[in-house]
């Protein structure tokens, strides 16, 4: 296939924010390679704003997948539109049925891994290969070969962060990612140790991240929070300021994965996990059955045996 074999193209991506953030440089791939062609998005309502950003895509309209009725009123958005090409990025059971229901009234080819796809790219064994590979490895079957790795849409000014020796850590995790989370009072332990040897301690996180957030602040002389003021383009900034990056394997540590600083993941040891965090060459990884036999001293001797500190 080639560039100018399609006008108008659907791309589709929903999730959590760690699967927009695996999905980011196959967007900029899919834009480069497509240069000419018209190309929409169709995602969560909670990553518009952030995605448009990116200019990647002429229009982004959102599917909340709220149930039946809402699913069918964007199946027929999507065949009101006329793409030539639809690259599901999602490859979800929705998006499989949502094809099988298009196929019946439009001729739109569709490159994905599920069964319904017409140029379908088949998934090998879990943890054979990262989420990202994986996207990659599809977008061969429609020419594209060259993955674009600029992401400077995402970078923030923060003038208002000037330390030197930044060290950026992200304790918190999703509702459901609870068994993820190293324990806020190791972070803090960790934190004040780090801030003993003269780094500063940057944290971000959400709303919900506070109650965790207040234990690494309450430990240490001095520390910046963003917490609940920290979006994807200025995670991704600030992991650009940073000497280093400790975070869960969770979102906003893959987001900021993307700005090569180095970034150290402690995660459980389960194919899951290996998968996620197999692709940064940036990254590291302290792996352990669970994350309470992670010890504080445990990180720090991998601080000083890679350099880190």
């Amino acid at each position: 296939m080639n560039s100018n074999q399609f006008n108008k193209i659907l791309v589709v991506k929903h999730g959590s924010l760690g699967d927009i953030a695996f999905s980011i440089l196959a967007m900029a791939s899919i834009k480069q390679f497509f240069s000419t062609a018209t190309i929409d998005l169709l995602t969560d309502e909670k990553y518009i704003d952030f995605l448009r950003n990116s200019n990647y895509f002429s229009s982004i309209f959102k599917d909340n997948r709220k149930g039946i009725i809402d699913s069918l009123r964007v199946i027929l958005k999507i065949n009101k539109n006329k793409y030539d090409l639809i690259i599901d990025l999602q490859n979800s059971k929705r998006t499989n049925n949502y094809w099988s229901f298009l196929k019946s009234i439009s001729k739109v080819k569709v490159n994905g891994s599920r069964s319904n796809c017409d140029i379908q790219y088949v998934i090998p064994p879990q943890g054979t290969e990262s989420p990202q590979q994986g996207l990659y490895n599809q977008l061969r079957l429609i020419g594209i070969n060259e993955i674009n790795q600029n992401v400077d849409w995402l970078s923030r000014d923060i003038p208002a962060i000037n330390e030197n020796k930044i060290i950026l850590m992200i304790p918190g995790v999703s509702k459901s990612g609870k068994d993820k989370q190293w324990s806020p009072k190791k972070f803090a332990l960790l934190a004040s140790s780090l801030e003993k040897k003269g780094y500063h301690i940057c944290v971000v996180g959400q709303k919900s991240d506070k109650e965790t957030v207040e234990i690494i602040y309450k430990a240490c002389q001095k520390v910046t929070d963003l917490t609940d003021k920290s979006p994807p383009g200025i995670i991704y900034s600030l992991a650009k300021k940073s000497k280093f990056i400790i975070t869960n394997d969770t979102g906003p540590g893959h987001i900021a994965a993307l700005s090569n600083s180095r970034i150290l993941f402690l995660a459980k040891d389960n194919v899951i996990s290996k998968s996620n965090l197999s692709e940064y060459k940036n990254g590291y990884t302290i792996l352990s059955d669970t994350m309470d036999s992670i010890s504080v001293k445990k990180v720090l001797d991998f601080l000083n045996d890679k350099k880190f500190i």
